[in-house]
């Protein structure tokens, strides 16, 4: 019997929604295509009719865990906004919790599956590229008129500070998971660096001082005296 195009739609977001929360959680290389397939409800041989294998898989699912993760900031710094709340700080106190560190499965793929992305192909690294993009464009909407002055490089370069506080605390935090205490204050001080990053970065990089010259290194100590 043909299956609608309706039908094969809701099967692609099927997969796409269980391999993201299933890499997410336990990341690329542990998570078996049988794992995708049932996680979804779907048999072995219909993951294979949308996707040729695991990677290809695994590109269109990291993109599309940012994209939508960008969609949803989109949404909530609208809702701030429409609350009469600071959009960006709405975005990094949602996301700089201890909920999104404790549950990975549901939260950025950025953190969870960035260092496997690195190393992974061209293709994967793309993805993160584009996923990533997505986020910093919404932040860059929301910057644009606390900061009016900001050119659209300072704009980008403020996004992408707020943006490295925000995954770099949240990281650090689930690092520090076994220490609660610091756990938490590492999501504490993230959120206000995030924060800070959006009202005060964005300035243009300063070219790096030169190296100073070499010093003449100090002659050594006298040998200590022989005892009688």
């Amino acid at each position: 019997m043909r299956v609608s195009r309706a039908t094969l739609e809701n099967h692609r977001r099927a997969i796409l929604d269980a391999a993201g929360r299933l890499f997410r959680r336990g990341g690329l290389e542990r998570v078996t295509l049988a794992e995708v397939t049932r996680e979804a409800g779907l048999t072995h041989g219909a993951f294979y009719g949308h996707y040729p294998s695991k990677t290809a898989l695994a590109e269109a699912a990291c993109r599309d865990s940012l994209e939508c993760a960008a969609a949803k900031w989109r949404v909530r710094a609208a809702e701030a906004r429409a609350a009469g709340a600071d959009p960006v700080a709405a975005l990094v106190h949602r996301y700089l919790t201890e909920r999104h560190r404790d549950e990975p499965g549901g939260g950025c793929a950025l953190v969870a599956l960035g260092a496997e992305l690195c190393r992974g192909e061209p293709g994967l690294r793309e993805a993160l590229s584009i996923g990533t993009r997505a986020l910093l464009a919404v932040l860059e909407e929301e910057i644009a008129p606390r900061r009016p002055a900001l050119d659209p490089d300072g704009r980008r370069r403020a996004a992408l500070a707020t943006l490295a506080a925000m995954a770099g605390g949240l990281q650090l935090a689930r690092a520090c998971g076994p220490d609660p205490e610091l756990s938490r204050e590492a999501l504490e001080a993230a959120a206000l660096l995030a924060v800070q990053a959006a009202d005060t970065a964005g300035a243009p990089p300063q070219p790096a001082p030169p190296d100073a010259p070499d010093q003449p290194r100090p002659a050594p100590p006298p040998p200590l005296p022989e005892g009688p």
